[in-house]
């Protein structure tokens, strides 16, 4: 029952290596961020569907800034979050390292970036570009 057990542990894991993937990320912004900063960053985050060698893996993208709206836990909402949809794991793993992924890290997110107030997650989903 183990080998049972173990090859069909081995196949779900294929399935899911295989099915669409979301990567959400937020963060906060420095106090100092301008307008035109913001507006850059969110312009380089959806421009990334469009850059070559992501064009043909990002299938789906969103980026948005908080609307103000506090929390009752009072803790701070994350000003700026997106939402990038995948065909697979490898393709995740293709543009978390691809080169104009780290440029937007560096030229437009890091420099804004409020240290320590990134979240991120990925997760499968069962289609591109749908609510979940």
């Amino acid at each position: 029952w183990l080998k049972e057990l173990a090859r069909a542990s081995g196949e779900r894991a294929s399935v899911v290596a295989a099915m669409a993937v979301r990567h959400i990320v937020s963060f906060r912004l420095k106090s100092d961020t301008t307008s035109e900063q913001k507006g850059q960053l969110l312009d380089a985050l959806r421009g990334m569907s469009g850059a070559d060698g992501l064009k043909d893996i990002i299938k789906s993208v969103q980026a948005g800034e908080d609307l103000g709206i506090p929390h009752p836990s009072g803790l701070p909402n994350a000003s700026v979050v997106a939402i990038v949809d995948f065909a697979s794991q490898e393709d995740y793993a293709t543009y978390a390292s691809h080169p104009e992924h780290l440029k937007v890290i560096e030229g437009f997110i890091k420099p804004i970036m409020e240290p320590g107030s990134r979240n991120a997650i990925q997760l499968n989903i069962p289609e591109v570009g749908k609510v979940c």
